[in-house]
């Protein structure tokens, strides 16, 4: 395990199945069995709390040598970690837990990172394709740097009361509108209309909040860029 490396205070560890006692990995600069130690003193801590009606059990931590052993369980495996005899068994065990919840976080952002991506490749006609892209650039271009969240309100909104038919097949992912799923060739020119109507609310609501001027230049900055 990459974080155990990473450890000062471990000096060695082990890794044992919890299901069937098998040790999987051993490594650092321990000169004792701690495999077979780890794999003895967790099957004995389960008949112990077993017979004892103990509940459970945080971790197991005696003193052999100048070290001491910790064991604990750790998903579905006992970690059995040589540790310096002034090292923090609770510190240890919450620091490999933090890191394996970081992972965690880490690999649900990837996973929607990649669901992203594959939505964005879904095909769908260029003329629905343009519609969308420029009710993006108005979010973006009404919200500037420090109102994004109330015009992807205003968008929501606007996808809500206008949307209709369009609605199961578009979704807001990334603070951007897109097309979940391909739409039905022949909804083509509705959902263009519904789009163009959602563009017109954006539009009627900027005229509302800042004033028809304003609003007026942003659009305008939202058609060059569209060139």
């Amino acid at each position: 395990m990459e974080i155990l490396d990473k450890i000062v205070e471990v000096l060695g560890y082990a890794v044992v199945n919890a299901e069937d006692g098998s040790v999987e990995e051993v490594k650092g600069s321990s000169s004792r069995p701690l495999g077979d130690l780890t794999a003895f003193f967790s099957s004995a801590g389960e008949v112990i709390k077993n017979s004892l009606e103990l509940g459970e059990i945080k971790y197991i931590l005696f003193n052999y040598g100048g070290n001491r052993l910790l064991i604990f369980l750790y998903e579905s495996k006992y970690l059995g970690l040589e540790i310096k005899a002034e090292a923090n068994p609770r510190a240890i065990i919450e620091r490999i837990r933090a890191d394996a919840g970081k992972k965690a976080e880490e690999k649900v952002e990837i996973e929607k990172k990649v669901e992203v991506e594959e939505k964005s490749k879904t095909e769908i006609p260029r003329s629905l394709s343009s519609k969308l892209r420029q009710i993006n650039l108005l979010v973006s271009e009404f919200g500037g740097e420090g109102n994004l969240k109330h015009w992807l309100d205003c968008l929501n909104k606007g996808l809500t009361v206008f949307a209709g038919d369009l609605l199961p097949f578009v979704g807001i992912v990334e603070n951007k509108l897109v097309f979940k799923s391909k739409p039905p060739e022949d909804k083509e020119e509705d959902f263009l209309k519904g789009l163009r109507t959602i563009i017109d609310f954006l539009v009627k609501e900027a005229v509302e909040e800042m004033g028809s001027s304003q609003a007026r230049a942003k659009v305008q900055a939202v058609i060059e860029r569209m060139k």
